[in-house]
């Protein structure tokens, strides 16, 4: 048996070099790994120097950390400027860096279960102890193995939190972002931070659109980033129909370069109109977009670009292992992930989802709850559930043309019920209309 406790020291010189490299580096990490992480005395060493100065709020640069180093009489322990320029050298980007943070916290973890597996033992070994008083040790141990991540949400008294809501109130103004839909803000009340929102349909009903007009109008008039996560769409196909918002020329025609000649001047006015609104797309395939990914990115933009506005998932059940046997136990988890993202960042998270194909035989075919596709827990973690429905899709004949039912299935801060707004499907387009049925 191979007694070399489990490490990778390429991945830590990646980190750090990577860290040097880059001065917003230390944001995607710096939640990740604790010093202890790290295998190497020197690179903890080093590490310990960045994080105390990325907590200053100071440039963590090579300059900065050596300067660090040699003030803590530890620069040649380490083994001296060389080491730090080694490290730079060995590094091209930072574009894994996330990855490489995960392999090294994980070797970290297999060290900790190895020493927590003779202590264990040791326990066992004690004669002395009651059998009950082992097993509660060793229970405690394990507990406190699997739940050692970094506290940033702290208990609190009650009188503080009252502090806080008393500040809120004073302020008068409502904590919930409005949609420009005066009927669906009626109802649900806007969109809140932290909340986990879900728009499900099935294709074809205007769910991506209603994403794309979202972030549109919030971007716009929020005027803070707003990150779309497109599993979808590729970063092309999403870009015309945010092209197709600002012009009105038909998002298919884009599609395929078909432009009329007095659609010119409308398509210079949309460029510039979209160009300076704060609108991120990240197309990362579906297969590798994980929670720790998502993480990674918000992480970044909030850096670089201040507090986030809103944050868009298109769709939920294009991610993970597609061929689970037990899917929606592995959408269940995505969800909570994204609740738990839209807690950590203080953001509203709109995840679109899949309605199932069987509402395509019942004679109603308005979807519910029930309907969306490997649910799992994605109706239990929702704090906002939207269910869209156009009856003209089914019956050109009715009456509704050109309308979009918006059913409110779940809202824990508000009411349920049902929306009608005007849709125009070739644009994207979304309108009031004043009718609301309960």
């Amino acid at each position: 048996m191979d007694n070399q406790p489990p490490y990778n020291i390429d991945a830590e010189e990646s980190i750090l070099g990577g860290i040097l490299l880059d001065p917003q580096a230390i944001m995607i990490v710096a939640d990740i790994l604790p010093v202890e992480t790290f295998y190497l005395s020197s690179h903890q060493d080093i590490y310990k120097g960045v994080l105390a100065i990325h907590n200053q709020n100071t440039p963590v640069d090579l300059m900065t950390v050596s300067t660090w180093l040699a003030d803590h009489k530890i620069l040649e322990k380490v083994g001296g400027q060389s080491k730090l320029t080694q490290l730079i050298n060995r590094t091209v980007s930072t574009v894994n860096i996330d990855r490489y943070a995960l392999l090294v916290l994980e070797k970290y973890q297999r060290r900790q279960l190895i020493q927590l597996g003779y202590q264990i033992a040791e326990l066992g070994a004690d004669t002395t102890l009651e059998l009950s008083t082992i097993f509660d040790r060793a229970e405690s141990k394990v507990f406190k193995l699997t739940t050692n991540k970094q506290d940033k949400f702290k208990p609190q008294l009650i009188r503080d939190c009252l502090a806080n809501v008393v500040k809120k109130l004073e302020k008068g103004s409502s904590p919930a972002l409005p949609t420009g839909l005066t009927d669906l803000d009626a109802l649900i009340g806007g969109l809140i931070n932290q909340d986990l929102i879900v728009i499900a349909a099935r294709p074809s009903m205007g769910k991506s659109w209603l994403a794309c007009y979202l972030a549109n109008y919030l971007a716009n008039t929020v005027k803070k980033p707003v990150v779309f996560f497109s599993a979808e769409m590729s970063i092309e196909q999403l870009t015309k129909r945010f092209l197709s918002l600002h012009t009105g020329i038909d998002s298919m025609r884009l599609i395929h370069h078909q432009i009329y000649e007095d659609e010119y001047d409308s398509l210079v006015a949309g460029l510039e109109s979209l160009a300076k609104l704060p609108i991120i797309i990240d197309e990362t395939p579906a297969s590798e977009l994980t929670p720790t990914k998502i993480r990674a990115v918000l992480r970044r933009i909030q850096s670089e670009k201040g507090e986030l506005g809103l944050v868009i998932l298109d769709y939920i059940q294009k991610l993970g292992d597609r061929a689970a046997l037990n899917r929606a136990q592995a959408i269940g988890k995505y969800s909570g992930a994204c609740k738990d993202i839209a807690k950590q960042f203080n953001v509203p998270f709109v995840v679109l989802a899949q309605i199932n194909r069987g509402v395509e035989t019942q004679s109603n075919k308005r979807p519910t709850m029930a309907s969306i596709k490997d649910s799992g827990d994605i109706e239990q973690d929702s704090d906002l559930l939207l269910i869209l429905y156009r009856e003209e899709y089914y019956n050109s004949n009715t009456e509704d043309n050109g309308v979009l039912e918006i059913i409110v299935g779940k809202n824990r801060n508000g009411a349920t019920g049902t929306c009608k707004v005007t849709f125009e499907p070739s644009i994207g387009k979304f309108s009031n209309l004043t009718e609301i049925s309960h």
